[in-house]
């Protein structure tokens, strides 16, 4: 899998033969014995989040997150792996992508309102600004996954390197 074909937030899905805690000891033991980049994790019961080490980290460096779920019945363990920016990153531009998108709805209404009783219709000003706000964020956002899609395939190399194999690839 080569860099460009790493989307935005992509997710992957994979079953393996070990067990949950067969997985959470093969990353504790990688992160701590066999980790040139540095990286950093939280390994809980069900839940791992892979990090690149904070001096490694810019704006929109992206991690890995990998939820396990055992499967009793035929002793194996679905994998779900999310890479993506941290979190508080995608809050800050969903809602300033709502807010943009809000203020465009309004202030449409707003013009149709002005022009309806005969006065100077700004509302739309105000809608072609948030439109410019609107597109100026998606430029951002996207020049923030060019950014990632550089560091996406070194945290997908080190999951390959702890599950021994092309797990991703093969993933759905």
């Amino acid at each position: 899998m080569d860099a460009q074909s790493l989307a935005l937030r992509p997710r992957f899905r994979f079953k393996s033969e070990m067990s949950r805690n067969e997985i959470i000891e093969k990353f504790r033991k990688e992160l701590n014995e066999n980790n040139p980049e540095g990286f950093t994790g939280v390994l809980t019961d069900f839940h791992i989040q892979i990090r690149f080490p904070a001096h490694k980290h810019r704006l929109w460096t992206p991690y890995m997150e990998i939820g396990l779920e055992e499967n009793l019945q035929d002793k194996t363990t679905l994998v779900r792996v999310l890479l993506t920016p941290v979190s508080p990153i995608w809050t800050l531009v969903a809602f300033l992508l709502i807010v943009a998108s809000t203020s465009i709805f309004i202030s449409l209404m707003l013009g149709i309102s002005q022009i309806m009783i005969e006065q100077e219709p700004w509302g739309f000003y105000v809608a072609g600004l948030c439109t410019l706000i609107l597109v100026g964020l998606y430029l951002i956002a996207r020049q923030g996954q060019v950014l990632a899609r550089k560091e996406m395939p070194i945290l997908k190399k080190f999951a390959d390197q702890v599950f021994e194999c092309d797990c991703l690839m093969k993933a759905s």
